[in-house]
């Protein structure tokens, strides 16, 4: 018996397995190539509408830099609104939506919508879970929720996983809701958080912390300060957005 299939044999076996096989095989190769065409359209389609998302928005922050947010006309006021909506509608899976949604807020703010701009911040906050900008529209809320002086609902916007580059920037701010609530030892406790936090990276921040900690440490106890002309000694209770 010949220890090898004869060039007739091998290619009589090829052919009964292509006869069992081939479709499937066919298949798989149309459906990987479909796959693959499909993911391309689809990354591309998702660059196109960064791309737009991207120039309406710009379209946005030329409108808003003309004037105040209290102070746009009518129809710019108008104009800009319409943008918003638009990028929150048809281009939800960008990131311009959510900086639609911020830009309401501060438009809201301005116009003395609390309510409504407090919504806007929350939708991006619930759209944006795990995202930087989840941690810019809770601090915004926050303090929107500090100027309208409900603290326990500002202190509770800012509870969870913080990243450590805003750390001490959340622990201030903390600092500053318990403060307008009256509650220097608490806020004492917020503060010196943030200074631990910040370290030497931030001197200006440094400076400003240090003032407001020893606003309510008790007389006898001072912290030495960084020597700082440009900060402020009290803290603002925002009623909104900053810029």
């Amino acid at each position: 018996m010949a220890e090898h299939l004869t060039d007739e044999q091998q290619l009589e076996s090829l052919k009964q397995w292509w006869k069992e096989n081939g479709l499937q095989l066919v298949l798989i190769v149309a459906l990987a190539v479909a796959g693959w065409y499909a993911w391309q359209q689809w990354q591309g389609n998702k660059k196109v509408r960064a791309e737009m998302g991207s120039l309406i928005y710009i379209e946005m922050m030329d409108i808003a830099s003309r004037a105040p947010l209290s102070a746009l006309l009518d129809e710019q006021r108008e104009a800009l609104v319409e943008k918003s909506e638009l990028l929150k509608k048809d281009y939800a899976s960008t990131q311009y939506a959510h900086y639609a949604g911020l830009l309401l807020a501060k438009l809201a703010v301005a116009e003395k919508r609390l309510d409504d701009a407090a919504l806007e911040l929350q939708t991006v906050i619930d759209n944006t879970q795990g995202q930087e900008l989840s941690h810019i529209a809770r601090m915004r809320l926050a303090r929107l929720e500090m100027g309208r002086k409900n603290y326990p609902e500002a202190l509770s916007i800012l509870e969870g996983d913080t990243p450590p580059a805003i750390l001490a920037n959340v622990a201030e701010l903390r600092g500053d809701i318990h403060l307008f609530a009256g509650d220097q030892a608490a806020a004492r406790a917020a503060y010196q958080a943030a200074l631990d936090a910040i370290g030497n990276d931030d001197q200006r921040l440094k400076a400003l912390i240090e003032l407001k900690l020893n606003q309510v440490l008790p007389a006898a106890v001072v912290v030495p300060t960084v020597s700082s002309s440009a900060v402020s000694t009290a803290p603002e209770a925002d009623s909104g957005d900053e810029s």
